[in-house]
């Protein structure tokens, strides 16, 4: 990923400083709330000027999610609302934020990467998301509206949705669980594609796949920069400090989802192996290949060896050469030089070095 200005710009700044680096967007931010009361699940839109106090709001379940890390003075207001740290702000408007989760006084601030496969420019994108997840609310901010979250909108807006009914930590392990599973659907993609390169370099060989082996070869490390963390913060989520804000009785979902994070570290190990392999197999091909026209020219340059010495010794101006008067002479040089060739030209191909 390109440093831009902006991060330029944080260089310096005292820790706390709530600086937005990444790119300048013109959009509104937009802010959705889902409650539930025990009885009911409502969704409404929330406005920039309305105090979310109600948040903490006892005997109700509430989940915020914000689409836009960009307005700095939103951020700073939902801090101080919340009582949220300085120190947590300003990594919830820092894009390049590491994977990681960090427990606090009166809720924990978890940040993930969500990987998408963007279909106009073919390439694979981690954008961030941060939870922080109070005792009954649950607040999101990610880069713009995502579309991986929305199965888990239709799941609670179903009627008699039981989503709430576990808990608000429930709902954080949903939310996870999606970005997770995702994971292997993008691992599934790059493993279709190092396949195809595969079979592409033994059936189709050219010189173009060099470059497409280190296109996939620099996605892959991409992507593991953005998702290979999960294994270290997934174990976390065993620690007592953390289960005591997503609830004891979905302690198992989250052993669940550590068990993910481990394969999907193991299967990224496993792909990185195997594109290593295919430059290696790309050069292998490559390398054998160029042994074949040498080969071949040397097979040339062995036929022709004994043309020239007889082409030259005949082409000395002495002039005491008998041959050179015979009257069938030319004719009979050509004939042994043409006998030479087939004779030659046979001792290879029962030797298979043609």
């Amino acid at each position: 990923m390109k440093e831009n200005s902006y991060t330029k710009k944080k260089v310096g700044l005292p820790p706390g400083t709530i600086l937005y680096t990444g790119n300048k967007i013109d959009k509104e931010v937009s802010m959705e709330l889902y409650s539930f009361d025990g009885d009911k699940i409502s969704k409404k839109k929330i406005e920039k000027d309305e105090r979310l106090t109600f948040l903490n709001q006892k005997g109700k379940l509430n989940w915020l999610n914000i689409d836009g890390l960009h307005d700095v003075k939103l951020i700073n207001k939902i801090g101080e609302e919340l009582n949220i740290s300085p120190l947590v702000l300003e990594d919830l408007v820092n894009i390049n934020q590491r994977v990681k989760i960090e427990v606090w006084e009166n809720y924990i601030f978890i940040v993930l990467k969500l990987a998408e496969f963007n279909s106009r420019n073919k390439k694979i994108e981690c954008k961030q998301i941060s939870f922080i997840l109070g005792e009954n609310y649950l607040l999101t901010i990610q880069e713009g509206d995502n579309k991986i979250l929305d199965a888990l909108r239709k799941r609670i807006e179903l009627p008699n949705s039981k989503i709430f009914n576990r808990g608000i930590g429930y709902l954080a392990y949903a939310m996870m669980d999606i970005i997770v599973d995702n994971y292997f659907v993008i691992l599934d993609f790059l493993e279709e594609r190092i396949d195809n390169l595969e079979r592409k370099i033994l059936n189709e060989f050219s010189d173009k796949l060099a470059e497409k082996i280190l296109k996939l070869k620099s996605e892959l490390s991409y992507l593991k920069k953005g998702i290979y963390p999960i294994r270290e913060i997934s174990a976390k989520f065993q620690s007592e400090d953390v289960i005591l804000y997503f609830g004891v009785k979905n302690k198992m979902y989250l052993s669940d989802l550590h068990d993910h994070g481990i394969t999907i570290c193991d299967i990224l190990e496993t792909m990185t192996s195997r594109t290593s392999e295919l430059f290696q197999l790309y050069y292998s091909i490559l390398s054998n290949d160029m042994n074949k026209v040498m080969k071949v020219l040397a097979i040339i340059s062995t036929i022709f060896m004994p043309l020239s010495f007889l082409a030259g010794l005949y082409g000395m101006n002495f002039k005491n050469m008998p041959e050179l008067n015979y009257q069938y002479g030319y004719f009979i040089l050509l004939g042994v030089m043409a006998i030479l060739v087939v004779g030659m030209f046979i001792i290879f191909k029962k030797k298979k070095w043609l």
